[in-house]
């Protein structure tokens, strides 16, 4: 017993002193510290600028602060709400709040769709109301029928107004060299009814929406007929001096009186990235 120890101790030192030895050879150390995986964040904001009859509405100064008016003219009843900086849209931010069109009115606006990341950008569009809100003399002498209080969707005023939107490159005008990129037009019974439209997908042919890049949506109504007239390019007018439209409400007879469309628009940012084949419309399969 006493040898079998003798000898293991030998075969230890042995060992820590090859141990000890190979120290003296040369080294490297290469460290990477604070190492990390971050998810990344996509966040679209809109922005809107709005001319009705050719009055833009303007951030104006008042005794009170800043508020929008109508060509920037402070008085009661002259207000607008159709204009407003790069935001997250709530509750009360709305394209359309106009209560007293007669035929031939008009409005322009730009819409701006900004993402911080390259993403595609679908727009849900769904009419919530159509009503005839009421029956007034004019109306029903023209052909109308009495209005139905328990129904939202009885109106004409869909039948008479025309929509034409385009990709416009941010003067708020419509131009020759956009004539070629109209996303939708027609009556709003058949543009503004329930639609999911494609601003940018993979059948778009521009591609993602660029992180950092803006992107301006024009978009066009008349109380009766357009005409597209586009404006030169780049020529600095705006729709104070020309839309790019010729709008007439010379057809448009008393059946629309009083009648009230409303709808909502719900613009959806999806990222790009590993989706490369993405829809707004995808192809639902065949059972």
């Amino acid at each position: 017993m006493r040898k079998i120890l003798i000898s293991l101790l030998v075969v230890c030192a042995v060992g820590a002193a090859a141990f000890a030895a190979s120290t003296a050879f040369f080294s490297d150390t290469e460290t990477s510290t604070g190492n990390i995986l971050q998810a990344g964040a996509l966040d679209l904001k809109i922005d809107n600028t709005c001319y009705y009859n050719g009055q833009a509405c303007v951030l104006t100064e008042t005794n009170e602060g800043e508020g929008y008016f109508w060509g920037g003219i402070v008085k009661d009843g002259n207000e607008c709400s159709c204009t407003w900086r790069a935001k997250d849209l709530a509750a009360g931010d709305v394209f359309f709040d106009l209560r007293d069109l007669k035929p031939g009115d008009w409005e322009e606006d730009t819409i701006s769709l900004d993402v911080d990341n390259d993403a595609w950008v679908c727009a849900d569009i769904k009419t919530t109301a159509n009503d005839d809100s009421s029956s007034t003399e004019p109306e029903l002498e023209d052909g109308d029928v009495e209005e139905d209080p328990t129904n939202d969707f009885d109106g004409e005023l869909a039948d008479e107004l025309f929509f034409w939107f385009w990709y416009d490159d941010g003067d708020n005008v419509f131009e020759e060299h956009e004539v070629n990129g109209v996303i939708n037009r027609g009556l709003a019974k058949e543009v503004l009814g329930d639609a999911q439209w494609a601003i940018a997908d993979s059948q778009t042919g521009q591609g993602p929406i660029t992180g950092g890049k803006t992107v301006y949506i024009g978009k066009f109504f008349c109380y009766g007929d357009i005409t597209p007239d586009p404006v030169p390019d780049n020529e600095g007018v705006d729709p104070t001096d020309d839309s790019g439209f010729d709008c007439d409400g010379t057809e448009v007879n008393n059946v629309s009186q009083t009648d009230l469309l409303m709808g909502d628009i719900v613009f959806e940012a999806t990222q790009a990235r590993h989706q490369e084949e993405f829809l707004c419309n995808p192809i639902k399969p065949t059972e």
